[in-house]
């Protein structure tokens, strides 16, 4: 739980002066501190401008000399802090003023959401200035951004009480940040606000995300920053436009329900990539849709890193659909052992939830190794991985559903190291059933390869399983573990 309640002047100081140092705050550590610097403006300005002067004493922007800061150069805690202390023109938080972008290109995505969240900072930093909020309303409840459709209800009926006018970007990002409960709907349309009839429809229909469509493209170019690169067939998601954010929300917020083709990179400077996933908490599935052009990057070319957010990613809410599996995928499959290891952490934390879906997973797997993006010796290790936590049968599900891949048109090279660590998942897991397609004929072949023998290895697990009692027993050692 986030919680900004009984932080005092000076520890409030202390926050914003650690955080103006660091380019890596948390979604926690800013939204704690926006709200805060809010909340004492909002009770003594002054108060709060003596307790953060000489702790902002060594930025040039808090100085009285220097005259008014540009906010293009401040974090969202910056420009909170520089309004304190009268250092910012409220012109140049004007909404209508450009916000400039660190993205190449006006279809970054990523330039998009951090464009939403410098809005929200300037917005709240015109209000100091000019109409003071009590507090922020979308201030998430969870660290991770989630905010309960409880805490937004009650912060919109003490808004009604005080009279206060809700900032426009800041309940934006509180409808993107709320999670969809219908049941409390009806609270929401008891507020007899238009806030409360938007946050009743976004709790029901309007806030559904959009469905995204699959398809695999053609070889082609990939023109990017320098140069071109050929690229490979693969599978890319396109999402549609999403009509009430186009049309009901603030317009730095369109970018996020335009129609998206997702066929290459968009080039932006890294390091905000963890701080945008709390701009949609509860959408996974557009979010993954976003990250899949890095991702088959990091699996088909140099890329790397693009795998850093994904197991966070897979913590959020909203339903852990089709894309978001699809992005574990291809992540899988890596060129770089960070990337496949966060995949592997996403894969770990949605079986943990309940929230993975084995069948399509492998599905997802096949289609990849088919097409190349996934090579059978990076899956392999990524797969070892996953087992070495003690997930045998989840990992076991998911080969399941890949082997057919590597042994229908001939084994592809590498499958004898994915068949090894499957037959150690069976071994251990005691799973038994029908042989994946293409097995029988790999156990046939004669000779001591690697891909023959682990494939008679496996064979010889699936067709004699442990017993009853020997199987039970294993499934509660798993258990244990999970627990």
């Amino acid at each position: 739980p986030l919680t900004t309640a009984g932080r005092s002047l000076a520890e409030t100081a202390e926050l914003v002066a650690a955080l103006a140092k660091t380019n890596a705050a948390t979604t926690e550590e800013t939204e704690t501190a926006l709200d805060l610097l809010v909340r004492h403006a909002h009770q003594d300005r002054t108060a709060l401008a003596a307790a953060l002067l000489p702790a902002l004493a060594d930025r040039h922007w808090a100085r009285q000399d220097t005259g008014h800061a540009d906010p293009d150069h401040l974090s969202g805690p910056e420009l909170l802090a520089a309004a304190v202390l009268g250092r910012l023109d409220p012109a140049d938080l004007a909404p209508q003023r450009p916000i400039n972008g660190r993205g190449f290109g006006q279809h970054c995505i990523h330039d998009a959401l951090q464009r939403v969240t410098t809005a929200r900072a300037r917005e709240a930093a015109l209000r100091v200035l000019t109409d003071p909020l009590p507090f922020l309303l979308a201030t998430p409840t969870w660290d991770c951004g989630t905010l309960e459709p409880q805490d937004l209800i009650t912060r919109l009926t003490a808004y009604a009480r005080q009279g206060c006018v809700p900032a426009p970007a800041d309940f934006a990002q509180a409808l993107l940040r709320v999670r969809r409960d219908p049941h409390a709907a009806a609270q929401a349309e008891a507020l007899a606000t238009d806030e409360g009839r938007r946050l009743a429809a976004w709790l029901t229909a309007d806030g559904a995300p959009a469905p995204h469509t699959r398809h695999v493209t053609d070889r082609g170019p990939r023109t990017w920053w320098g140069g071109q690169q050929d690229m490979p067939r693969r599978i890319v998601l396109e999402l549609p436009e999403h009509q009430v954010i186009q049309k009901e929300f603030p317009a730095v917020f369109h970018p996020l329900g335009r129609p998206r083709t997702a066929t290459g990179h968009c080039w932006h400077w890294r390091g905000q990539e963890l701080a945008h996933l709390a701009v949609l908490p509860q959408d996974r599935e557009t979010q993954a849709v976003w990250l899949l052009p890095d991702l088959t990057g990091c699996a088909i070319g140099e890329d790397r890193g693009a795998g850093e957010v994904l197991s966070r990613l897979a913590e959020l809410g909203g339903p852990a659909g089709p894309a978001l599996h699809l992005a574990v995928a291809t992540a899988l499959g890596a060129r770089h052992t960070e990337d496949r290891l966060a995949a592997v952490d996403a894969l770990l934390v949605l079986a943990a939830t309940g929230e993975l879906d084995t069948a399509l997973l492998g599905r997802d797997l096949a289609e990849l190794l088919r097409l190349g993006t996934v090579k059978p010796n990076r899956l392999a290790d990524a797969a070892r991985t996953a087992a070495a936590t003690g997930a045998y049968a989840t990992t076991w599900a998911v080969l399941a559903g890949a082997l057919p891949a590597v042994l229908d048109d001939g084994p592809a090279r590498g499958a004898g190291e994915l068949l090894a660590v499957a037959a150690d998942c069976v071994e251990h897991c005691g799973a038994g059933g029908p042989l994946p397609e293409g097995l029988a004929p790999a156990a046939a072949r004669k000779g001591t390869s690697q891909l023959a023998t682990q494939a008679r290895r496996l064979r010889t697990a699936l067709d004699n399983p442990p017993a009853t009692a020997e199987r039970g027993r294993l499934t509660l050692t798993l258990g244990e573990r999970g627990a």
